[in-house]
């Protein structure tokens, strides 16, 4: 009898760490489709996540840096700390700095209806699909997939 409840309680655990394991937020997202392009409350085109992040600029173009605009929707918590970005090619899973010229800035105030921006200079080694993870203080806070051209 007590082997039985001794199994049973290991098999409760064992359920509900899987369990806790799935909600787990900071995962990086598996997504391979493009992000959408989405129009601010200002009328900005960005493309991301409405609502939680977005990048204003032009098309990303293999090897060839531009200036791009993070937008981030979120609370000034979520906000708060040390902005970073990690860019990884899906196709092969090498992982760049995107932001080869420049460190990005701390995070500004409000900008085209977004809680916080930030500028960057943006450049990817090659063309294909890309996400963008985007950390505060190497908490992940969401991720986007965008298309590089080629040269």
């Amino acid at each position: 009898m007590e082997l039985r409840i001794f199994i049973s309680s290991l098999a409760i655990v064992a359920i509900m760490m899987v369990l806790s394991a799935c909600n787990e937020s900071s995962e990086v997202s598996v997504e391979t489709d493009a992000s959408p392009f989405f129009t601010t409350s200002t009328g900005a085109e960005m493309q991301g996540i409405e609502g939680k992040m977005g990048l204003l600029g032009p098309e990303f173009v293999a090897g060839k840096p531009n200036k791009h605009m993070w937008h981030f929707w979120g609370s000034a918590k979520e906000l708060s700390g040390k902005f970073r970005a990690e860019a990884v090619n899906l196709a092969t899973g090498e992982k760049v700095n995107p932001f080869p010229l420049d460190f990005p800035a701390p995070i500004g105030g409000p900008n085209n209806g977004a809680d916080g921006h930030v500028p960057s200079s943006i450049e990817l080694p090659e063309a294909g699909t890309w996400r963008l993870d985007a950390y505060f203080d190497d908490k992940l806070f969401t991720s986007i997939v965008i298309e590089v051209k080629a040269e």
